[in-house]
Formats: C-alpha cells, sequence, structure tokens
C-alpha cells in the first residue's frame, strides 16, 4: 500500500481522541492491558498526555525512523507487527539452549478463534457492532471480543 493510500486509509479509520478516556477507563475495569497503535509523532505526544503504557506500530509503519525513534525516545515498550518483504526478512529468535521465544500474535483470523497457544501477547481488531469499518472481517463486536479473551484466559 502506498503512502498516499495509507494517509486516506488513517484519516477515515482513526480513533477520535475523545474516546481514548472512556477506552482506557473500561481496560482498567476489565482488567485488559491497554495500548495504542501510533502512525505519527503527534499521535505518540497526544498519547504521552495520556500516560500509554506501550506502544504499537503497524506492519505498513515498521520502517518508519521517524516514527519508531518518537516512540523510543518514551522509553516505553513497542509492540511492532511485522511483514515480510523484499526489503525485510523476519527471523524467530531462540533462546540459548535452542528454545523458540514465543512471539506476539496479530490475530486477523475470521472467527476470532485462532488458539494463540503460549504468547505473551494477543492483538485482537474490536469494532462497534453498528460502524461498518475497514477491518471488519477481522474485527470482534464487544460480546464477541469478551468471548475471545474468555477462550484465551482459560
Amino acid at each position: 500500500m502506498g503512502y498516499e493510500q495509507l494517509v486516506r486509509l488513517y484519516k477515515r479509520t482513526h480513533t477520535p481522541k475523545l474516546w481514548f478516556p472512556d477506552m482506557i477507563r473500561l481496560c482498567k475495569e476489565i482488567g485488559i492491558d491497554w495500548f495504542a497503535s501510533v502512525f505519527s509523532k503527534f499521535d505518540v505526544a497526544f498519547l504521552e498526555i495520556l500516560e500509554c503504557p506501550r506502544y504499537k506500530i503497524s506492519a505498513y509503519e515498521m520502517l518508519d525512523g521517524d516514527l519508531i525513534n518518537a516512540v523510543v525516545k518514551t522509553g516505553k515498550p513497542i509492540i511492532m507487527s511485522v511483514r515480510s518483504t523484499d526489503r525485510v526478512t523476519i527471523l524467530e529468535a531462540t533462546d540459548y539452549q535452542g528454545n523458540l521465544l514465543p512471539l506476539g500474535l496479530s490475530d486477523h483470523s475470521p472467527d476470532g478463534l485462532r488458539r494463540a497457544g503460549n504468547r505473551p501477547m494477543i492483538e485482537r481488531h474490536i469494532m462497534l457492532p453498528d460502524v461498518p469499518n475497514e477491518d471488519e472481517a477481522f474485527s470482534s463486536t464487544p460480546d464477541e471480543f469478551a468471548r475471545y479473551v474468555e477462550a484465551m484466559r482459560d
């Protein structure tokens, strides 16, 4: 996806800033650690005001040095979606005993019931049931998400 296409996509699908306090409160109420995707250094600056505990960088921004540097300057953990391209090859890592280190999962399965196994983190897209969006093919409504979280915790 080209830069101009991404800009148009992000303008159509951004999360309004006014929603963040309620979403953060709900996450705390139900015991889910929250984080936010960032697409520019301005997103990072805004989320720092809200004391965002970690930042997600999407696969489309995985080579955006300015964005990555802005997140690194916060000193907070980075969650990064990555994809192999002709410029990047993703390697799984092992510890010094040869055991694979568990990777996180960005679950884009349509039913949202992929068994994640021993993962340190799972990302799942969530949507309001009455609001069409670009990611609805692999997103969960709040009720579906609650069932998803329960299934992952079992």
